[in-house]
């Protein structure tokens, strides 16, 4: 999208058109309801892009979260900005209370403007003054004396939607991958049956990996936001490392994780600036400096994957994330027609599909070819039963892998992936969006 400057006959236009709406909402009202206008406070004249588009979303899901009963809900995306109007049927002096509460609960929080009317349309003042985004002081104040430029203002809101954006896809990301992990069942992996074929690991360890994480989630966004490069996401990408074997004393449960997540990260946060596609902007990245990776890696074999790309040439993360994530855009394809037909366990289906096609390097480690061909070809034979028998198929696949010692460690990844992409594809329906006048 591009975003567009507005005009002040806009802006006025959209406050005669929020009161007449306001005023419709009302008449359905009765005496114990109350209406919420919610929209941003965002300084400046572009009032709508996809960093205030998720912001706002994030303030939506935050009020239903606090359960009040909406009798009526419209919401209107428009250059001038993205509003919602609800009818509520609670007590307006208990809406509003609880809202201001809500509206100093986080930094980025200070941009949200929620107000209330009671049913006889009177709006509701605010116990507190709102604090100025600069310098912390009485924003009444500070915008009668103009104690702050313009500029100074847009920065800081500049910032704190940069925040909200950073700490949103980090907690997505972090959903992705603990929902990778309580999938099940998933042959060879840990996951709420068992370890797998995994003697040092198990649920407990992998989210505490997972929490260890989290900063990393939230400075990749904003790296990518930045456009900083592969040399700062490197840097970044080690700290993560270190927190991870920290946090499992010494186990690898994520380093995967680490590279091709915190690609992704990146890519949407620089998608989100530029409105370029996060895939592509990921690949870029990766290809930046791919053939350094697996040159190193086939000289040196210090890890399990380079030795695997010396011997077979599979090229694993490294090929997955410069070729354009394929394989990971596919197990989200699945995932998502799986859940589109109502399968019972989608997760665990798009897993089997995805093992049946992907070469994957930590079965490669484990087994060879052989352990390979084994695992591609059960699960092409599991993926051709009814869905209904799969799950049993995939038990009994689980059972197998562990006396073999094949754990698809690469194909998990590829679950997380696909988690982490189909939340993204969730968010981009709202996030990019032609702004028209």
């Amino acid at each position: 999208m591009k975003p567009s400057s507005v005009t002040l006959a806009q802006m006025l236009d959209a406050r005669e058109r929020r009161a007449f709406a306001q005023t419709a909402l009302l008449r359905q009202a009765d005496a114990n309801d109350c209406l919420v206008s919610f929209s941003l406070n965002i300084a400046g004249d572009v009032k709508r892009t996809p960093k205030t588009r998720l912001l706002f979303d994030r303030g939506l899901r935050t009020f239903d979260a606090l359960g009040f009963a909406q009798r009526a809900r419209t919401v209107t995306d428009a250059v001038t900005g993205t509003e919602a109007l609800i009818l509520v049927r609670a007590n307006a002096k208990t809406v509003k209370t609880v809202l201001e509460r809500l509206e100093e609960a986080a930094p980025w929080a200070r941009l949200f403007d929620f107000d209330v009317l009671n049913a006889a349309g009177e709006k509701l003042s605010r116990k507190e003054p709102r604090r100025c985004l600069v310098c912390g002081g009485p924003a009444a104040d500070c915008a009668r004396s103009r104690a702050h430029g313009l500029d100074a203002v847009r920065a800081a809101t500049d910032a704190l939607l940069d925040e909200c954006c950073a700490d949103t896809l980090a907690l997505t990301a972090h959903a992705a991958l603990e929902r990778e992990l309580r999938t099940t069942p998933k042959p060879g992996l840990v996951d709420e049956n068992n370890n797998g074929a995994h003697a040092d690991m198990d649920v407990p360890l992998f989210l505490k990996s997972v929490a260890s994480l989290v900063p990393y989630f939230r400075t990749a966004v904003r790296l990518g936001m930045h456009s900083a490069g592969m040399d700062a996401l490197k840097e970044a990408g080690l700290d993560a490392e270190r927190a991870m074997f920290e946090a499992t004393d010494g186990v690898n449960t994520h380093k995967g994780m680490v590279y091709s997540m915190g690609l992704l990260l990146y890519g949407m946060g620089e998608s989100l600036c530029s409105g370029a596609d996060a895939i592509d902007c990921a690949a870029h990245l990766a290809a930046v400096d791919a053939n350094d990776r697996l040159s190193r890696a086939k000289r040196c074999r210090d890890t399990n994957g380079g030795r695997v790309y010396a011997d077979t040439g599979a090229t694993g993360a490294v090929g997955e994330a410069a070729g354009g994530f394929t394989h990971a855009r596919f197990c989200a394809d699945r995932l998502a027609f799986y859940r589109d037909t109502g399968a019972v366990n989608p997760g665990a289906l798009a897993l089997c599909d995805t093992m049946a096609i992907l070469e994957d390097t930590n079965v490669l480690h484990r087994g060879g070819r052989e352990g390979l061909a084994f695992l591609q070809g059960e699960a092409r034979r599991i993926g051709a039963l009814d869905p209904e028998e799969r799950e049993a198929a995939l038990c009994a696949l689980d059972a197998a892998c562990i006396r073999r010692n094949l754990s698809p460690g690469g194909s998990a990844d590829m679950l997380a992936l696909a988690y982490l992409l189909d939340a993204w594809r969730a968010l981009k329906k709202d996030l990019f969006w032609e702004v028209c006048a």
